[in-house]
């Protein structure tokens, strides 16, 4: 199978996040939490049922990261986001990013920073490791 993307989405507090041990594959608990990891190809390793989307197309992908982004923007503390234009920005970076077979790694601070937000698109084969399986077995 061609390149594919596996949607992700982690929604949790800062101390959580900051634990560093379970956000490496190697680090107690890796495996059965989901928050996210801290090289993003990793969250390949985890259960397969932590994934939110496969995606095949470009225009599938950035609907589901565009509409997840959306859901959760009113929370995020980066304020000139909301701006006009900016957003529109940065999805125009995640097409580019599925069209070159890429990760497309998003992450806010919301709630005067005690939440962080992982949305993320991770490319299955990987670019940067390729040696992680396919969760799904597609390939």
């Amino acid at each position: 199978m061609a390149v594919h993307h596996h949607g992700y989405v982690w929604v949790g507090s800062g101390s959580e996040y900051g634990n560093d041990s379970q956000r490496r594959p190697l680090g107690t608990g890796f495996g059965s939490t989901s928050v996210a990891p801290i090289e993003p190809a990793n969250w390949l390793l985890k259960p397969r049922k932590m994934i939110k989307g496969t995606f095949k197309d470009t225009g599938p992908a950035l609907e589901w990261y565009s509409a997840t982004v959306r859901q959760h923007l009113d929370r995020f503390d980066e304020k000139h986001i909301k701006e006009p234009g900016v957003l529109d920005s940065r999805l125009a970076a995640a097409r580019e990013a599925l069209e070159m077979e890429r990760d497309v790694v998003g992450g806010w601070w919301g709630n005067g920073g005690s939440t962080f937000y992982a949305i993320h698109l991770i490319a299955c084969p990987n670019f940067w490791r390729p040696e992680h399986p396919c969760p799904e077995g597609l390939r």
